[in-house]
């Protein structure tokens, strides 16, 4: 389990935050701080940063999470981006 850091940039304001989140691979930390922030943020494709787990306050904690349900995260992750690409094209 590690924390893993993503850049994500405001689309409307065009500035750059961190979002964390505690997981089991950066993948799933990725699609779990895009269903957080998806809809108001870019999120960027690889991590910025990795630290032991919950490192710093105010991350996602996906540690519990069942593995089993990758699909549907990866596919509402998949969904929420390209909801995105197609309003802001």
């Amino acid at each position: 389990m590690r924390q893993y850091e993503f850049e994500i940039s405001n689309r409307r304001t065009k500035r750059i935050e961190h979002a964390r989140a505690t997981a089991r691979t950066a993948a799933i930390a990725r699609a779990q701080i895009v269903l957080m922030y998806g809809a108001q943020f870019d999120v960027m494709t690889l991590c910025s940063d990795i630290n032991p787990p919950h490192h710093t306050l105010g991350e996602i904690d996906c540690s519990g999470f069942i593995e089993t349900e990758s699909a549907w995260l990866f596919d509402q992750a998949n969904q929420i981006e390209k909801d995105k690409t197609c309003k802001t094209a």
